[in-house]
């Protein structure tokens, strides 16, 4: 069964024109005769599907929009995330840059790469790329403690982003 909010809008305009259809219908039938059922079934139903199309438009022109904003607001968020977790795990592979904890200098540039790349992505808010850009500073000059500020900063940039949306 479909369920998008046109159908379900479709399917409830068509159940109230025929429930008032039926309701003029009836009430016609018990004040005057068949006559008047014709008449108050066509003008009560009339009435209802003229007016569930005027305001069915606006409705649906309502949902599109909103869930224009909708998708824009997850994609920004979603992409937040992602830097979040692109910048951490390019952190990571920083520190330490030697010994047995230490990451593959190659593994460390690709790393790098993808946060830079997730950094740059399109519809990312300012103040996101912002933060992403101080954390990057941060551990592409491997200043540990500043580094993991910077990314705190981010998580809290991202985190008052879904808020206020």
């Amino acid at each position: 069964m479909d369920t998008a909010p046109e159908t379900t809008s479709h399917r409830a305009a068509v159940a109230w024109t025929l429930a008032l259809a039926a309701l003029g219908a009836v009430t016609g039938l018990v004040w005057d005769g068949p006559f008047l059922a014709v008449t108050c079934g066509l003008s009560l139903g009339g009435g209802a599907a003229l007016g569930t199309a005027l305001s069915r438009r606006r409705m649906i022109t309502t949902i599109q929009e909103d869930r224009g904003k909708a998708v824009a607001l997850g994609y920004a968020d979603g992409i937040g995330e992602m830097v979040v977790l692109g910048i951490s795990a390019y952190g990571v592979s920083v520190f330490p840059l030697s010994g047995p904890d230490a990451v593959h200098p190659a593994e460390r540039t690709a790393r790098r790469e993808a946060a830079y790349r997730l950094t740059a992505a399109d519809n990312l808010p300012h103040h996101i790329r912002e933060a992403a850009a101080a954390a990057l500073e941060a551990i592409d000059e491997e200043r540990d403690v500043e580094a993991r500020s910077a990314i705190e900063d981010l998580m809290k940039a991202v985190h008052e982003q879904r808020r206020a949306a």
